[in-house]
């Protein structure tokens, strides 16, 4: 894994999309400290590279506080509403951020190679992470198993934002964790 694959592969993904994806460094015990982190935007990406925030107003920040969009989040707050899910599950929920949160074009599907470069470019996302990796996401169907059929997308979801709509994951891993969320398409 490098930048510059990296760094085009989180642009052709999500650069369409509104979505926040950053990454910070593991310096807790807790890694929902170290996601509190980055959420409030009190780190830098450990490697330099790219972040993807639509929310780069200064102002609203000011007034909404440094974690906007997201509420204040608290540990408490993600142990609430952050529930596994499996790499792979993390990998299709990256895809549907980029097809409005619906059905990914499956066999026979006009979009299908679209959708199979998505997967491509999710998997070098998920890949500078490493093996050994945790992911959770606030999708309701991930309270049930953490590998929730989402073959019609992205139907429910525990609001970690001051929008209607919202939904992600976070990845884990031993040196980083990175923060992948999309922002109310309806």
């Amino acid at each position: 894994m490098n930048r510059t694959a990296w760094e085009e592969a989180s642009v052709r993904l999500l650069d369409d999309v509104y979505a926040f994806a950053a990454t910070g460094p593991r310096a807790h015990s807790d890694w929902r400290d170290d996601v509190l982190a980055v959420m409030n935007h009190e780190v830098d990406d450990p490697r330099g590279w790219n972040v993807l925030d639509w929310e780069t107003d200064k102002e609203e920040r000011a007034t909404a506080g440094p974690s906007f969009p997201f509420r204040p989040p608290s540990r408490e707050h993600l142990e609430e509403r952050l529930f596994p899910v499996t790499p792979a599950t993390a990998e299709r929920l990256l895809v549907t951020m980029t097809y409005d949160w619906g059905p990914v074009p499956q066999d026979e599907d006009e979009d299908e190679d679209a959708a199979a470069d998505a997967y491509a470019d999710a998997r070098t996302l998920l890949s500078r992470y490493g093996e050994q990796i945790s992911c959770y996401s606030n999708i309701t169907r991930a309270r049930a198993t953490p590998s929730p059929d989402l073959t019609g997308g992205v139907d429910g979801w525990l609001s970690l934002t001051q929008y209607d709509g919202d939904f992600g994951f976070v990845v884990v891993s031993p040196e980083e964790v990175g923060v992948f969320w999309s922002f109310n398409p309806i």
